[in-house]
């Protein structure tokens, strides 16, 4: 009984349902009739208005009829393409699909911490890197080209075929002179010598030697010249350019024939022990030799620089002076002490540029500083600023050994055993001894 009782309230349930969707079916169905038979009717109304007007007026009053309701009609098309906006159209996916145009470049993405619910230290960190973050620059940054022009050392123009130049004179300076055209009094460059580097960018390693400054007419730096010691005692000349990179280095060796001196330098240098010979080497700043000199005596009037294959560079002589002589009479009005460059037709391979054949120059610069303190054996003496230099650098590490070494030893030494009873008076009022039994005493 309990199962058909069950069977016929659910058939009850499914036949109520059924009478449910037919009524709602039939009333959609009568609201559509009425609408359709309202749009009939209208349909009708406005047919018969039309059939009445086309009675009561002419062919030319129904055109003018017909022409304002294609004009109405146009506005109104026109009206409604103009109020609706016209959509981005975007051919392909990209920042403009995403983002809206700025006048300013958009910052980057950042993640916030409060909002996105991340840990605190994610906030912590946040607060601290936001302060630091780079903002974006309304300017394009620099190309590596206009950095390398804007940070450029200055370039030689133009250069002479020949050169003077001016070496120490004790009659005038002995730290200063000029490069310029022989004949000439305009300089071309200005070097200074000088016992402390500081014009060199960046840090230097440190050095005994004085530092040697060319400079422009117009005060801007070009480059700078100075010796360098190797660690096996050796030297050697290195060119750098006004950032201090070095970009040629000339190498002077010397060489000793015993037996016979040369009757013309025993007489006039006092070089009596055997025959000395010098010869130099200009290296390219990969090592690479570009110009040699042939084998010359000592103080040798003339000499020519060729390179490796033997072509002729330049020609350097003196004008008449002797670098041994260092106490002239500076009454007597003396010519100036120069160098003369006489640089060949068409000098080979890098030497062809005109304006990149200064290093001829700066060599002789160099070579002249030093001649004015060799002697006979064909050894340099140390300047006054090699001294001064060497003096202040031994003072310096010894005072660094006294107070890192010698000073905390003695202290020690002194005060140790003072020092280790008070400790041990300390210890014992603060931290005294007590009897005490381990945790496990007896298990």
């Amino acid at each position: 009984m309990a199962g058909y009782r069950d069977l016929l309230v659910g058939g009850l349930l499914l036949h109520f349902a059924a009478l449910a969707l037919a009524a709602v079916a039939e009333k959609s169905l009568v609201q559509t009739h009425a609408a359709s038979g309202a749009a009939r009717v209208n349909e009708a109304e406005t047919r018969k208005a039309l059939r009445g007007r086309r009675a009561q007026s002419s062919h030319g009053h129904r055109a003018n009829i017909f022409r304002a309701a294609k004009s109405a009609s146009a506005r109104g098309g026109l009206e409604a393409r103009q109020a609706q906006p016209v959509p981005i159209y975007i051919p392909k996916m990209g920042l403009a699909n995403v983002t809206e145009p700025t006048a300013y470049p958009p910052l980057p993405p950042v993640l916030h911490p409060w909002k996105d619910m991340q840990p605190l230290d994610t906030a912590v960190g946040n607060y601290l890197i936001s302060g630091l973050m780079i903002q974006p620059t309304l300017t394009p940054p620099p190309s590596q080209s206009s950095l390398d022009l804007a940070f450029a050392c200055p370039a030689l123009l133009t250069w002479p075929a020949e050169v003077a130049v001016s070496a120490p004179d004790p009659c005038g300076s002995l730290s200063k002179g000029s490069w310029s055209v022989t004949g000439g009094t305009d300089p071309l460059i200005d070097w200074e010598t000088s016992c402390i580097d500081t014009t060199s960018p960046g840090l230097t390693a440190p050095s005994v030697q004085p530092v040697t400054t060319y400079t422009m007419p117009n005060g801007d730096r070009f480059g700078t010249s100075q010796a360098v010691t190797t660690p096996a005692g050796g030297s050697y000349i290195e060119l750098r350019d006004c950032g201090g990179a070095a970009v040629f280095t000339i190498e002077e060796k010397i060489y000793k024939q015993t037996g016979k001196p040369d009757d013309n330098a025993c007489a006039k240098y006092g070089s009596c022990d055997g025959v000395l010979y010098f010869q130099y080497f200009i290296k390219n700043s990969g090592g690479k030799v570009v110009g040699l000199s042939g084998y010359t005596t000592l103080f040798q009037d003339s000499w020519d620089i060729t390179d490796s294959a033997g072509a002729k560079i330049v020609t350097v002589s003196r004008n008449g002076w002797e670098p041994n002589d260092r106490r002239p009479d500076c009454s007597a009005t003396p010519k100036p002490r120069l160098w003369n460059l006489k640089y060949a037709s068409s000098p080979p391979g890098i030497w062809a540029a005109a304006t990149g054949q200064w290093p001829m120059a700066a060599m002789m610069t160099m070579l002249a500083a030093r001649d004015n303190v060799r002697l006979p054996d064909g050894q340099v003496l140390w300047t006054s600023c090699n001294v001064l230099k060497s003096t202040g650098w031994v003072l310096f590490f010894g005072c660094t050994f006294c107070c890192c070494i010698c000073i905390p030893m003695c202290v020690f030494l002194l005060c140790s055993a003072s020092i280790l009873k008070f400790v041990d008076e300390v210890e014992k009022k603060f931290f005294p001894k007590r009897m005490s039994k381990p945790a496990i005493y007896g298990n």
